[in-house]
Parts: structure tokens; C-alpha cells; sequence
């Protein structure tokens, strides 16, 4: 059940996004200039972002083809934009060729959508303007009727700024009005009715995929994924994103409606000794919970992981011979409070030592919460390895006199520098550690005949063969092992604002679509639906390392969605989880 914040922002409409190409390119150029105007003309309510020419790097035109080329530089901007405005000048009745080749060198990034001119020259640079009409109709880029022409602004500067004469600024907002109404009719019509054809039979085969979709109940379904996997061993419920309160939601309520159908284990991916610390727990122990999770791998410090196990021990001391039982799945290696125990030991022994090993130990914990690779991503990190500060905190214990506070300090920094000697990026064996994984599942499951529901990561539940944890569960229970995909359109994830997806996209499809869906795939559907299901895919998966600035790279390609998952459950929008507040580890 969400709450009204939360309901507010699921229907808050999202933003235009709109981008400011600037045509002119020679050295000697106002073009950057009216460009920089136009932007502070936009209104606020918009998502603007501007292309300028003179710095673009196009691929050579021997490599253009019919309907584009390869991808360009900002080939991912252009296609995620609602509309345009071209600020071009007008050379010899005309526009100019740079503006001609960056038009050539992208075409479906292009269609139905809408655009404006604002041209400049001499007289206005009207017809650079209407030259540019045919173009895009050709584009089945829709123009707007009125275009902002600006007569000699190179008349206008101050301080190297343009400054409007009397009527240009009401000029350009009446233009700016038409465009984001178009702008805003046709995104619609594109996600309600996407056109499909265009003589691409992959568009028309998603054409016929929406429409399909969009015939689903629009709802999200816990019990029908339940009811999916009524012969189900072990269900993996996947996200796209850890990080989002509503994917988590539905995974929780998913697991109450199978655990209302018999399983009776909840496996996460986390240290073992923090899931001995969940299983107590929900089993009624007197273990602080709060503490324990702040232990716990970083996408489960939050109060929606902490309601969850809440409700477990709610429902295991409503039914005490019949419990839901918690196990990690991930390795039994160190945790936050190992640091804290080294800290303690050598102030028993060597006060004197305690801060330069703390300075050491601080910088490289913070990998317990944001690995050292996401840490790199995001500019974070401090340089050094923390293996080496580990080492060399290791190497300081070791200097220190003999004896068990001594020993037992050095076992403990062994750990630590085994931890992070295997760390993402340096030592991690991924197919070892996801193959361990499944082998804790399935043991489980031969040791007590328990069914058992997994939460993770969708590439890491997905079934289609490879090296990760679901593929492994499939091969060895078959049709027994179900696996869900829950996933979202856009929305706020931590404190990233997460675009609208990439076109052809499954979360496009999703949105084209319109509203929540829970797509049951292994139902009977029309022969080109069937084929379209089973044909490869390309899912955004939102891990700690996104960047919005580069959402085309965070894409995974399915090699068939129906092999990968058996149902896709998906959200329009997402707001971000609620981290828990600071405290003492257990």
C-alpha cells in the first residue's frame, strides 16, 4: 500500500525532453550565442539539453546508409527527446550543409516527433526555416507554423549575450508553446498507438506485442505470479533496480501471496552471517534488527527490508509450527563489525596504533555499502586499492607483540584482505560465486523439501542459459524453477532521476502499453506475439554504477524474453527506498 506522496508522484506527468540543436559551426559564429538564449527561454517544466555542432564528431558519410548509420555521439539524446528546436543560419537561401549531415546521420531518432526553427540572418533567415520543412516532413517530423526568425542578432549583443529586441521573446514563447504541445500529443500517441511500420518488420511485430500487452489486465498481480508457479520449486523474483520502493513492494507482497501457497524458505543474496542474524530474528529471537541490517549488503539497509522481515516474524509467531525460515546465499566473509573488533583488539594492546588502523579501516568499509568498483564509477574512490590499505593495516597489527588479542587481530585483517583481494574488478570469480549460490539453494531445498523463494537481481534470476545463478537453477530443476522479472518505466532511484527508456526497449514496450501490467508469458498468445516474446530483448538494469548522462549502456540483452523469464511484472514509475538511519551494528 502506498502512501499519498507516493501516489502523487506515480501521477505526476513526466517531463518534456527537449533538445537545442545549434547548426552553425564556423570559427566566427553568433550561433552558440541565440542557442544560449533559446535555452533560458524554455520553460522550467522541461528537460532541455543542447547539441552544438561545432563540437559534435560524426562518423565519415562513406559509412551513412539508408535510414542513418551506426550510432553517433548522441544518437541515445536524440532518441530519447520529445521534440526540437534547430537554431540554424540561413547561407545562400538555405541552411547550412553541417545542419544537413547531422539531420542524415540519424532517422528514427528523428520520427513523430515535433520540432521549431529559429533561424537567423540579414532579413531573418527565413528561408534556412522553410527549407527545412520538407526534410522533416520527410522525417515525419511534425513542424510547428510558427518559427522565430531573428533579423541580424549580432546587433544585439551585450557582453557577448544576446538581449532580444522588443516582440522577440513573446516570438519565441508562442513558437515554444506550439512545440511542447506537439511534443507532448505526440509522445502519447507514440506509447498508446506506437505507428510500427515504416517498412520495419521488427516495429510492426512491437506494434502487435502492445497491443497484446496493453489487452493484459492492468494491474499488478502477486497472485497470478502465485498461481504460476503453483508447481514451482523455487521462484526467483528479480528487479531491475535494488534501489526503488515500489519493485521492492511487489516483491513482497509476490512472496506473501507464495508463501500463502506453501514456500516456506526466503533466500537473499547477502553474507550467511547476516542471514543466520534474519532467520533469528524472524523466528522471534531477541536480535535488533535495525543493527543487524546495518550489516547487511547495502541494498538491504533500508526500512522497506526491515518491514519485510517484520512481517515474517509477525506471521512465524501467529503460525510457531509452521515458520517461513531466511537464508543468505552469498559468502560466509567479513562484515562492518569485524572492523570495529580489530579496532578494539589493538586498543587493548597498543592505544597508540588504534588511529592510523582506523584512518585505514574507515576509507575501505565504506566498500560494505558502495563497492570499490561502483566507488571508481562514480568518482568516488581514493585511489589507493583497499586491498593495499588492508594490507597495510594488516602489516601494522602484525608488528605488534604476541599474544591473543594480537592473533585473533591479525586473523581478523586476514579476512579483511582476502575480502577485498576479491573484490568486483580484481579477484571475483563471477560464475564461481554465482554457481556456489545456486548450490546453497538447491541444497536447502534437497535437506528439507522446502519451496523456496529468491530474491535478487533480474540478470541474476534470469533462466536463459549462461553463468548466472537462475541459469543453473533451471538446468537443474527444469520447468520447476520460475523466474519473474519486475521492472519500471522511469521515476527516481536514490537521488538519480531515471529517463524514459530507449526505444525497442522491453520497458518501452511496457510503457507503450500504458499502466502497471503482470505479464504471465508461458500464457497462450497469438503466433506473432509468441514469436516476437521469444525473440531477443534488450531490459535496463539500474545497478549502483548507473549514470543517466549514458543510459544506453546499462542495458541487458535477453537472448529471448520467454526464455529468460516465465513473467515480467512492470510500474510506470518508482520513487527510491528509505534508507535506515545511523546506529550501532549488531
Amino acid at each position: 500500500m502506498t502512501d499519498q506522496r507516493t501516489a502523487m508522484d506515480a501521477n505526476r506527468p513526466e517531463p518534456l525532453r527537449l533538445v537545442v540543436v545549434v547548426a552553425s559551426i564556423r570559427d566566427d559564429r553568433i550561433g552558440r550565442v541565440v542557442g544560449d538564449w533559446v535555452m533560458e527561454q524554455l520553460p522550467g517544466d522541461v528537460r532541455a539539453q543542447m547539441v552544438d555542432l561545432a563540437d559534435l564528431h560524426l562518423p565519415p558519410d562513406s559509412e551513412l546508409q539508408p535510414g542513418g548509420g551506426q550510432s553517433t555521439p548522441v544518437s541515445d539524446l536524440m532518441a530519447a527527446a520529445d521534440g526540437f528546436v534547430i537554431v540554424t543560419p540561413e547561407y545562400n537561401h538555405s541552411y547550412p550543409a553541417s545542419l544537413k549531415r547531422f539531420v542524415d546521420w540519424h532517422y528514427a531518432e528523428w520520427q513523430f516527433k515535433a520540432a521549431t526553427v529559429v533561424p537567423y540572418g540579414v532579413q531573418g533567415g527565413l528561408l534556412a526555416g522553410e527549407y527545412l520543412r520538407p526534410v522533416f516532413a520527410e522525417l515525419s517530423v511534425v513542424t510547428t507554423r510558427r518559427m522565430v526568425a531573428l533579423r541580424a542578432p549580432w546587433a544585439y549583443l551585450t557582453e557577448g549575450r544576446y538581449v532580444a529586441p522588443s516582440g522577440e521573446d513573446d516570438a519565441v514563447q508562442d513558437a515554444v508553446r506550439e512545440l511542447t504541445w506537439w511534443a507532448g500529443a505526440l509522445r502519447d500517441a507514440r506509447r498508446r498507438r506506437p505507428f510500427g511500420s515504416v517498412g520495419d518488420t521488427e516495429k510492426t511485430a512491437d506494434t502487435t506485442a502492445v497491443s497484446w500487452v496493453a489487452a493484459q489486465p492492468e494491474t499488478v498481480a502477486p497472485e497470478a505470479v502465485a498461481d504460476l508457479a503453483a508447481n514451482a520449486l523455487v521462484v526467483g523474483l528479480g528487479t531491475s533496480t535494488r534501489e526503488a520502493h515500489e519493485t521492492f513492494q511487489i516483491v513482497d507482497h509476490t512472496t506473501r501471496a507464495l508463501i500463502d501457497h506453501g514456500f516456506r524458505i526466503l533466500a537473499v543474496l547477502d553474507n550467511q552471517r547476516v542471514g543466520d542474524l534474519y532467520d533469528r530474528y524472524v523466528r522471534g529471537e531477541d536480535i535488533d534488527i535495525d543493527s543487524s541490517l546495518r550489516q547487511a549488503w547495502g541494498p538491504w539497509q533500508t526500512s522497506e527490508m526491515r518491514d519485510a522481515l517484520t512481517w515474517l516474524r509477525h506471521r512465524n509467531a501467529s503460525q510457531p509450527d509452521d515458520p517461513v525460515r531466511v537464508i543468505a546465499v552469498g559468502g560466509a566473509g567479513m562484515l562492518p563489525s569485524d572492523y570495529d573488533r580489530v579496532l578494539d583488539l589493538i586498543a587493548a594492546i597498543a592505544p597508540a596504533e588504534v588511529p592510523p588502523v582506523r584512518e585505514l579501516l574507515d576509507v575501505i568499509r565504506t566498500a560494505h555499502e558502495s563497492g570499490e568498483h561502483v566507488q571508481r564509477a562514480r568518482g568516488t574512490h581514493p585511489g589507493t586499492p583497499f586491498v593495499e590499505l588492508a594490507r597495510t593495516a594488516r602489516a601494522i597489527a602484525g608488528r605488534l607483540d604476541g599474544g591473543a588479542e594480537r592473533d585473533e587481530a591479525v586473523r581478523l585483517l586476514d579476512g579483511i584482505v582476502e575480502h577485498h583481494a576479491n573484490a568486483i574488478g580484481l579477484g571475483h570469480d563471477v560464475e564461481r560465486e554465482e554457481r556456489a549460490a545456486a548450490e546453497r539453494i538447491l541444497e536447502r531445498h534437497r535437506r528439507t523439501g522446502d519451496r523456496i523463494v529468491l530474491w535478487e537481481g533480474s540478470a541474476h534470476v534470469a533462466a536463459h542459459r549462461g553463468v548466472m545463478l537462475g541459469s543453473h537453477l533451471r538446468e537443474a530443476l527444469g520447468e520447476q524453477y520460475v523466474a519473474v522479472h519486475v521492472t519500471f518505466g522511469h521515476g527516481l532511484v536514490g537521488a538519480i532521476e531515471i529517463p524514459s527508456p530507449a526505444p525497442g526497449s522491453l520497458e518501452d514496450l511496457m510503457l507503450a502499453a500504458g499502466g502497471e501490467r503482470t505479464m504471465i508469458l508461458d500464457a497462450e498468445v497469438p503466433a506473432d506475439v509468441a514469436a516476437r516474446l521469444g525473440a531477443p530483448w534488450r531490459t535496463r538494469l539500474i545497478s549502483g554504477m548507473y549514470d543517466p548522462d549514458h543510459d544506453a549502456e546499462h542495458y541487458y540483452d535477453l537472448p529471448s524474453l520467454r526464455d529468460s523469464f516465465d513473467a515480467v511484472v512492470f510500474v510506470r514509475t518508482v520513487t527510491p527506498t528509505r534508507p535506515l538511519p545511523p546506529g550501532p551494528t549488531a
